[in-house]
């Protein structure tokens, strides 16, 4: 059995929880572990989740937000906060799997996912 290391959890952790960082921070460490992070199975596999995740909901936001300049987009807000809460409760869920040393799948994106 391949023992998992603290580095590769914290990573993991790191990965999922990285929209506390602010700005862009959400995108740029996952890609980052995601890129250098190849030959680590485990510390991949939760770096593409959570990139994943995190392009999705960032994509998902422009666009509700470009539709709101023409007022369609006003009656998705509640739908874009709902989208973000269900973020943050994932994320915190792949964090908690990754600490004890298990594989997360979100939920939603596994077809984008298995593209990358």
């Amino acid at each position: 059995m391949n023992t998992i290391t603290g580095e590769q959890k914290f990573l993991a952790i790191l990965a999922h929880i990285s929209y506390f960082l602010g700005g862009l921070g959400f995108i740029i460490a996952p890609l980052v572990i995601f890129l250098l992070k190849r030959d680590d199975s485990f510390v991949y596999e939760h770096a593409k989740q959570a990139l994943v995740a995190h392009i999705a909901i960032l994509a998902t936001s422009c666009i509700v937000g470009l539709s709101c300049m023409l007022l369609i987009g006003v009656l998705l807000l509640p739908v874009i906060g709902i989208l973000w809460i269900v973020l943050f409760i994932t994320s915190i869920i792949g964090a908690i799997k990754a600490l004890n040393g298990e594989v997360y799948q979100y939920p939603f994106i596994q077809g984008f996912v298995n593209k990358l």
